[in-house]
């Protein structure tokens, strides 16, 4: 394994650091879901409380942001059957809380006891935060229970963090939409780990070595639950945003995240996750397992679907190819990552690609962002743009290249240390804060 930092300087004078990072196979590079930090909760709240609802002051309003750790609960909640029955219980409490809780005159007030005594156990224990914008509307943030710290407890010579995963407020468009929940497909050795969504670019690694970026859908895969194969157009159908927010009337609707079935609903008309997809069947004929697998592609050794791809055979992109949400176009069906920058040749931010040279062997870059607070221009790096990015992979000599998630998730951890800066900073003292991601690759 090799790594190495160059600098450039953009013409406007302001700097870039990259670390290169080459790596010998595909076959190296694994799938990595860090253990679930307690601590993750107050630092995504107060990422939202200091950072998100301050600099957005003016479009936002009263945001709760609210944690239900596993056993917390064990009484049965009311929350109506707007939702179908929902099996997680954070994701019960998501339904019960958009039911019950209101605001009136810029206070909150509550539909029943149940809701209130909920919200108030919550709080005493440190588990729901109030962040404030000036805007007389209420929005809740549910964190669930993905999130960990990728510098904890396992040692590898090499980790990054992954694809993207729920996070901004438009991305919580449904009680099924929680903070820190991964998606994007991601093949290894066959296995499909998760599913393609959004029919967003993919880079695939074949076993015969060829290296390809292309386009994937949800309708390319098989879902397998109590046994039983389901595809799109033949036993199923399957709904995922943007083209939907919801399901048709009608049928039976299985809500899926991932690996799970997190709620079923009689008649349709089901909101649809912004992190998963649901699967409508005729009629009621699955068991009692609520776990879900799909078909194995095994001519794939490894996959990965991520944001814009970055170059495409030796050509640097020059602009989306995938679709991502415009917040200015409020009024479409939304689906996250909500906030990727929106200007393809001007908007900077810290950004991770992953790809193949021209030997079809790994690189990995990390373009390291400007601080969010106390950024020094010529002294530190700027970030780049995703045009500037490309180039620069061009540059080095990638040929193939996808975007990671980027932002205040990139990093590169070799041998549990960083030789470049988080974007993520404090805002009196500036230190480096790492953020909580609920996936990562790593070489052993």
């Amino acid at each position: 394994m090799k790594s190495e930092i160059k600098t450039y300087t953009y013409p406007d004078q302001a700097i870039e650091r990259v670390q290169i990072v080459h790596f010998d196979r595909f076959e190296d590079l694994h799938f990595y879901h860090p253990d679930y930090d307690p601590g993750s909760f107050e630092a995504i709240a107060a990422l939202y409380r200091d950072y998100i609802v301050r600099k957005y002051a003016n479009i936002l309003g009263t945001v709760i942001i609210y944690h239900v750790p596993d056993g917390f609960l064990d009484e049965e909640l009311s929350y109506g059957d707007d939702y179908g029955t929902i099996y997680e219980k954070q994701m019960q409490v998501n339904a019960l809380f958009r039911k019950n809780i209101g605001l009136r005159k810029g206070r909150l007030y509550f539909r029943n006891d149940q809701t209130k005594r909920l919200f108030e156990r919550l709080q005493a224990e440190g588990l729901l935060m109030i962040a404030k914008g000036k805007r007389k509307f209420l929005s809740l943030v549910p964190v669930g229970n993905d999130p960990g710290y990728l510098s904890k407890e396992k040692e590898f010579r090499l980790k990054v963090n992954g694809s993207f995963f729920v996070f901004d407020l438009p991305d919580l468009k449904s009680p099924y939409d929680v903070v820190g929940s991964p998606f994007g497909l991601c093949i290894k050795d066959g296995q499909v780990l998760r599913p393609p969504l959004f029919d967003r670019e993919t880079l695939i690694v074949y076993r015969d070595g060829k290296v390809q970026i292309r386009k994937m859908s949800l309708n390319d895969v098989t879902v397998i639950i109590d046994g039983k194969e389901y595809r799109h157009g033949k036993n199923a159908c399957f709904f995922s945003r943007p083209e939907y927010s919801r399901s048709p009337a009608g049928g039976h609707d299985l809500v899926i995240i991932n690996d799970r079935v997190v709620a079923e609903k009689n008649g349709g008309n089901t909101p649809i996750p912004s992190g998963g997809f649901i699967l409508k069947l005729s009629d009621v004929t699955v068991g009692q397992d609520h776990s879900v697998s799909y078909g194995r592609m095994d001519e794939i050794v490894f996959a990965i679907q991520g944001g814009n791809s970055a170059i495409i055979d030796g050509v640097p992109v020059k602009g989306f190819i995938s679709s991502f949400y415009n917040i200015f176009h409020f009024w479409k069906t939304s689906f996250p990552p909500s906030l990727y920058p929106l200007h393809y040749q001007k908007d900077r931010a810290p950004r991770i690609v992953l790809g193949a040279d021209k030997e079809g062997k790994p690189m990995l870059l990390w373009f390291e962002g400007a601080g969010k607070f106390g950024y020094q221009k010529g002294k530190e790096s700027a970030g780049a743009s995703l045009k500037e990015a490309a180039e620069i992979c061009k540059d080095l000599g990638m040929v193939n290249g996808i975007h990671l998630d980027g932002g205040g998730s990139a990093q590169i951890l070799l041998n549990n240390e960083r030789s470049l800066k988080i974007a993520d900073r404090d805002p009196i003292t500036y230190n480096e804060i790492e953020r909580a991601v609920p996936s990562g690759l790593y070489v052993k």
